[in-house]
């Protein structure tokens, strides 16, 4: 099963299954990484904090925000490892609560996100590693298209969330850097628009907005005072 590619970058990663004929299928697999471009364009962006240190930054909430990413990357590596070793293609329990790789195909310890499950065709599509059986691809299409649903992780909603979230606990809150992180985040928007040729994806594109409301709307209540 080949994959018709949209996005070759992140943030936002979308592609289209089609079958080996060629014809477009069904099922989208979706992976919105807005999030973690801009956590990574925060944290080079030399934001301190006020010297009189009113405003600090939040250790907790960048903490949890960490948390929460390491454990949707671990239950995705489980998944993996599930699908290779129900069919006798995936490594062993390395009894650490983690998985050796077997010779060739996949590790699952190395997975990150669904771009890790993919080989490139070289002709602008991708494929399914060739370990995965086409009913593991249908399992982990299934799990990505509920990733970036209404609800999902990846989801609109909770990814713009996560890059507001983030850019308050780096800033502490500081209002005066609001511009500096709206910027920040603008940016690692751009380099995925640039790479899909001036136009991003249609779930990027709904993220882009929700984080440039949410910067709105937090300038307007540190004006409102």
């Amino acid at each position: 099963m080949a994959v018709q590619g949209v996005n070759t970058g992140k943030p936002g990663a979308v592609y289209e299954t089609t079958s080996k004929n060629g014809k477009k299928g069904a099922e989208t697999v979706t992976e919105d990484k807005s999030s973690a471009v801009a956590a990574d364009s925060f944290e080079k962006s030399d934001t301190q904090t006020k010297s009189s240190g009113v405003y600090t930054r939040d250790t907790v909430k960048l903490a949890q925000i960490s948390a929460a990413d390491k454990a949707y990357i671990q239950n995705l590596q489980n998944l993996v490892s599930e699908l290779l070793n129900q069919a006798g293609r995936g490594g062993a329990s390395n009894g650490q609560g983690g998985f050796t790789a077997s010779s060739g195909g996949i590790d699952p310890g190395r997975v990150q996100s669904y771009w890790d499950l993919l080989v490139d065709n070289g002709d602008g599509t991708f494929s399914f590693d060739p370990s995965l059986s086409v009913e593991d691809q249908e399992r982990l299409i299934a799990k990505a298209q509920e990733d970036i649903g209404e609800n999902g992780y990846y989801g609109v909603k909770q990814t713009s969330e996560r890059i507001l979230d983030y850019a308050k606990a780096i800033t502490g809150g500081d209002p005066s850097k609001i511009e500096q992180m709206r910027e920040m985040a603008q940016k690692a928007f751009d380099s995925v628009r640039d790479l899909m040729g001036g136009e991003l994806p249609e779930i990027s594109q709904q993220t882009y907005d929700a984080v440039m409301k949410g910067f709105d709307e937090w300038a307007a209540e540190a004006a409102a005072g």
